[in-house]
């Protein structure tokens, strides 16, 4: 056989044989062997996102988990997947694959070790200002509101001379600093040309940061803020004749009251005027509001004052992990300040007679350190940390220093898991210490102390009861709050904005009054009232002042005071839950016009509990790009009418589209363009079913008949107080209290409860 034929025979035979194998002929086989999931899942899918489906950094880094149906997956794995060629991956395959990603990980976010491992921390920045706060309130006295009278005392002098007080002509309660006597007396019978005013009593700021006081008078003062005899915060002691302004910035810590006072005097000067302006962390410049006033004098705290580097939250929370050399340089000028203020704190504390100073400090000075590494010190500890420390050769109050230099830069202080790695048990003073932790941010009280050294809080149903009493501190409160304004995705955010054409009324003080009112329904409903979850996501009542009742068309009574608030039915200005306050919807607007993207997203995530994933692709709106006569609707819907889109924005668009009924101030409407609003969508919840909806309070009504709201926030919340995963946590039944939560069974500050405890008892599973 010639060599030319034979070579085009075995060509022939060896693509024949190919095709066999490829085709799968039966030849070969009578039947053909079926594709698994998990092989096409490897083929087109590892490479993106990881074998195990865990992700691949610089691809898709996150866990490929969510909460859409198994039919919502398999269509959009259709439609997009693999990105590179959505063509391969098509019918049977597609449903194959996504019924091995469903059953194999997609609903098991627990496989994913990297996002649930407990990581040994320091303290963050709240919880280092509140515990150093806290430390040297064990020795000056807790500053708390008993009598919660709101306002400052005011006393009224006749004068003499510049300041020189003659007889007090009148005490009474002034609500706000914000005074123009002109030419005349303040009161009726004083002299117009010679008096003093000394107001006092407390200030209790809100939320934990920076604050700027500005003091304005043509007149002489001294202010004070958080002192007591020591040097003013702001001063004119000499009287310029001319109105001038004076201003001073301090940090302070939310829910913790402040001494105040401020002495003001008029000695034959033209003209007289006093006023208090402060501008808040998120805020405006303004007179200081008189709900944050109290008549009540407390006494001093320690705040540390130095600027501290950044939490790293890229978890959703803040956690203690960055350590570097601007963290550590940061709480070393932290300590410093702490040890030269608890150096001449303890001198005075001491009051040493007779020769015996160092016999009375250094039992204060042992304390310090006890409390301070939260549980008892043996004689070898203190021996070692405290009385080898002190020596004839160096002058008490540097050794007192040093002491504490070395106590608050110890990792005894900032990591309070320090304990519990270090014993083989967890004992009374570990639990204490994390009960403190989760509930204030702080450390265990001198009250816990005495219970443990007394054996009074050893056993579970101490602690149980412990945890009871703890609950009702301020400080659970504070940190509630601080909780709150996170969750409502209010932190770190400037007050917002509307386009002052199209919304002439709407100002940066009406902002403002909307975020107060926000949080003052969280405290006085939530917390003092001890909400349960339909009442916390139904939000019937809303507080309002003077400036939200004038811009909303609210009718408010004769006799009340302009700048207090009052509460009413929410249904008053059409309200339907709470991501129909106010604030929540103009926080989440456009400057000129509603955004039902983020507004959509906020209510996903936080009133109905979905898991959104990151988009694959940013796509930036502009509304110049689309026909001005659409609707705000329509726009959105041809900005996200892609598969890629549409896969997170068929569950953000429907809620998104609910809230059109209001405008970009919060507003409600009932038309957009001289047209009638169409509220009406198609809703695919987390079980796969279609509803239609028609209203905002529709999305409360589901989201109350689902588990996946209040499991989303049970464990938001477990991760906000420990500051860990909340999978940490494997003995805490977060489950069952879902549940709980869901039926109306347990109250938020009881799930508050009951989370810092079962946490604090059980304690983290550290993974070795």
């Amino acid at each position: 056989m010639p060599k030319a034929k034979r070579e085009t025979i075995l060509f022939h035979l060896l693509r024949t044989v190919f095709w066999i194998i490829v085709s799968g002929n039966h030849w070969l086989s009578a039947t053909p062997k079926p594709v698994k999931g998990k092989d096409i899942f490897l083929k087109h899918c590892a490479e993106c996102h990881g074998n195990r489906g865990e992700g691949v950094d610089d691809e898709y880094s996150k866990p490929l988990i969510g909460d859409w149906p198994r039919d919502k997956l398999t269509q959009y794995i259709e439609e997009t997947m693999p990105d590179y060629d959505p063509a391969l991956v098509k019918g049977q395959e597609a449903e194959t694959v996504s019924h091995y990603i469903y059953n194999t990980f997609y609903q098991k976010p627990g496989l994913f070790a990297k996002t649930t491992k407990p990581e040994l921390a320091h303290l963050t920045n709240r919880q280092y200002r509140q515990s150093v706060a806290d430390l040297f309130a064990q020795f000056e006295g807790k500053p708390k509101i008993t009598n919660p009278r709101h306002g400052l005392v005011g006393k009224y002098f006749n004068t003499e001379g510049m300041n020189k007080r003659k007889s007090i002509h009148t005490e009474k309660i002034d609500s706000v600093i914000d005074f123009n006597y002109s030419n005349k007396s303040p009161l009726k019978g004083m002299n117009p040309n010679k008096f003093s005013i000394y107001w006092e009593g407390s200030i209790l700021p809100r939320e934990s940061g920076w604050y700027e006081f500005f003091v304005k008078s043509p007149n002489g003062f001294e202010f004070r803020i958080n002192q007591k005899n020591s040097s003013p915060t702001i001063e004119q002691k000499v009287s310029t004749g001319m109105l001038h302004e004076t201003s001073a910035k301090l940090y302070l810590l939310g829910g913790r009251p402040y001494p105040f006072s401020l002495n003001y005097f008029k000695f034959d000067d033209p003209k007289a005027s006093i006023e208090l302006r402060w501008k808040t962390p998120i805020g405006k410049k303004e007179i200081i509001p008189a709900d944050y006033f109290y008549t009540q004098v407390v006494p001093p705290s320690f705040v540390i004052q130095q600027k501290l580097p950044p939490d790293d939250a890229s978890h959703g929370y803040e956690r203690g992990t960055q350590v570097d050399g601007t963290w550590d340089e940061a709480i070393t000028y932290a300590a410093l300040d702490a040890a030269k203020y608890a150096s001449s704190k303890i001198m005075r504390l001491a009051k040493p007679n007779n020769g015996e100073e160092k016999q009375q400090i250094i039992p204060i000075v042992e304390n310090f350190v006890r409390f301070a590494f939260r549980e008892k010190l043996s004689e070898e500890e203190l021996t070692q940390y405290v009385r080898l420390k002190f020596s004839e050769q160096e002058p008490h109050n540097t050794t007192i220093e040093k002491i504490v230099l070395f106590t608050l830069k110890s990792p005894r202080f900032l990591y309070p898991e320090w304990q519990t790695l270090a014993k083989k048990e967890p004992d009374p003073y570990v639990i204490a210490s994390r009960l403190a932790l989760y509930f204030w941010d702080s450390i265990p009280d001198q009250r816990m102390h005495k219970l443990i050294e007394s054996n009074n809080l050893h056993k579970k149903i101490h602690f149980e009861k412990q945890a009871k009493i703890m609950l009702k501190d301020s400080r659970t409160k504070a940190k509630f709050t601080e909780f709150m304004i996170a969750w409502l995705d209010m932190k770190n955010k400037e007050l917002p904005r509307l386009d002052h054409k199209k919304f002439p009324n709407f100002s940066a003080l009406l902002a403002l009054d909307l975020r107060r009112s926000l949080l003052q329904w969280v405290e006085n409903n939530v917390w003092e009232k001890s909400f349960k979850w339909n009442s916390f996501l139904g939000m019937d009542k809303v507080y309002v002042n003077a400036r939200i009742a004038e811009f909303y068309g609210i009718q408010y009574p004769k006799n009340q005071k302009k700048e207090e608030f009052w509460e009413i039915d929410s249904s008053i200005i059409g309200r339907e839950g709470l991501h129909t306050h106010p604030y929540v919807l103009v926080s989440h607007s456009y400057p000129d016009e509603s955004s039902p993207i983020h507004r959509g997203i906020f209510t996903s995530r936080k009133i109905l509990g979905r898991m959104l994933r990151p988009p694959t692709e940013a796509v930036s709106f502009e509304n110049s790009e689309f026909d001005p006569s659409w609707t705000m609707r329509r726009k959105v819907e041809e900005l996200t009418k892609s598969a890629n889109c549409m896969s997170c924005h068929d569950l953000i668009n429907p809620t998104g589209f609910l809230l059109e009924g209001y405008d970009a101030a919060g507003k409600k409407r009932s038309k957009i363009l001289g047209q009638p609003i169409d509220l009406r969508v198609n809703y695919l919840d987390s079980d796969g079913s279609k509803r239609s909806f028609e209203k905002a309070g529709d999305l409360i009504d589901h989201a109350l008949q689902s588990s996946m709201p209040p499991k989303s926030f049970v464990y938001e919340l477990l991760k906000y107080l420990a500051k860990q995963p909340s999978e940490s946590f494997v003995k805490v039944a977060t489950s069952n209290l879902s549940k709980s939560l869901k039926n109306n069974h347990l109250s938020i500050p009881d799930l508050y409860m009951k989370l810092c405890y079962q946490a604090a008892f059980n304690g983290i599973n550290w993974i070795k």
